[in-house]
């Protein structure tokens, strides 16, 4: 329990410090590049954590922390799955009041700021609907195993790395609670300034812990049946990829409700969720969720 306290303090403290800096120095513009390339640094910061304290234990840097590129089935599901719960949660959203489905990209276009929004357009409109999604398609999945990946790994390496190795006496919801409840606190100064939820960014910040903690047990089960970190560094990057395609194709409805950190995004992931607990409990019969993670790992 002490090296789970010491990685939430140092995580958040050095996050926040940095975010802050940032802030004062003016970088609040979400949509510009300067904040694209701090929110990358952002996301490496729990893995420079846990590496700092494993120095301070003695401990050799990534060692026992699954970290491997041992590849199994499983590192495909986890670049499969966010196109599964995107997908979902397009046909979830479309139920809500107010929301319809467009092939003109209204609703991204009605976010940009308007330098940003008629650049947009004129890069929509060069190709047909059907071939613009399928290249947004091959690219997404290209970024998730790609460089998406690799950003990823700095959250990954400290939430489900480090965090869930000192949470081995924990079961899987469980672990899952407290990491994503750390997770989606750890991202509040981003989401204060615009990021995820600009139309509501006070009520975001609950609404990233909500979401935060509904998306831990998917990528915790990536990890334990992969037995590699690596896998929910992949389903991280290609769900941060995919992500906005959502928004691109529904008119209506705002943050609040839209998209994968959405409403819609919640009910989403409760039945993926579902679904792979129905897998383990009745298919591979391996009860991990009953499990602890220490059990399971052993």
């Amino acid at each position: 329990m002490r090296k789970t306290i010491q990685f939430i303090i140092l995580t958040c403290v050095v996050s926040w410090l940095v975010a802050g800096m940032a802030i004062l120095l003016g970088i609040r513009d979400v949509h510009g590049l300067i904040y694209t390339v701090f929110a990358a640094a952002y996301m490496l910061l729990p893995a420079v954590c846990a590496i700092i304290l494993q120095a301070i234990h003695k401990e050799k840097p990534f060692s026992n922390l699954n970290v491997s590129f041992r590849l199994n089935w499983w590192f495909f599901i986890a670049g499969i799955v966010p196109f599964i719960y995107a997908f979902i949660t397009l046909g979830i959203n479309l139920l809500f009041p107010d929301v319809s489905f467009s092939i003109t990209y209204e609703g991204l276009l009605s976010v940009l700021p308007a330098e940003q929004a008629e650049l947009a357009e004129q890069q929509l409109s060069r190709f047909p609907p059907i071939i613009f999604l399928l290249i947004q398609l091959v690219q997404v999945l290209i970024a998730g195993y790609t460089i998406n990946a690799v950003f990823a790994f700095g959250e990954e390496f400290g939430w489900r790395g480090y965090l869930l190795k000192t949470l081995q006496n924990k079961k899987l919801l469980r672990a899952s609670l407290i990491i994503g409840t750390v997770w989606g606190l750890w991202h509040f100064p981003l989401i204060l300034i615009g990021h995820n939820y600009p139309q509501h960014p006070v009520a975001g910040v609950g609404m990233m812990i909500v979401w935060c903690i509904l998306l831990s047990p998917v990528m915790i089960y990536l990890v334990l049946k992969s037995r590699s970190v690596i896998t929910a560094a992949i389903f991280h990057g290609t769900l941060n990829a995919i992500s906005g395609i959502v928004i691109l194709y529904i008119v209506g409805g705002n943050d609040i409700t839209n998209g994968v950190t959405g409403v819609a995004g919640f009910v989403a992931l409760l039945l993926i969720n579902f679904s792979f607990f129905l897998y383990d409990k009745y298919i591979t019969k391996e009860n991990i969720f009953k499990k602890t993670i220490g059990e399971y790992l052993k």
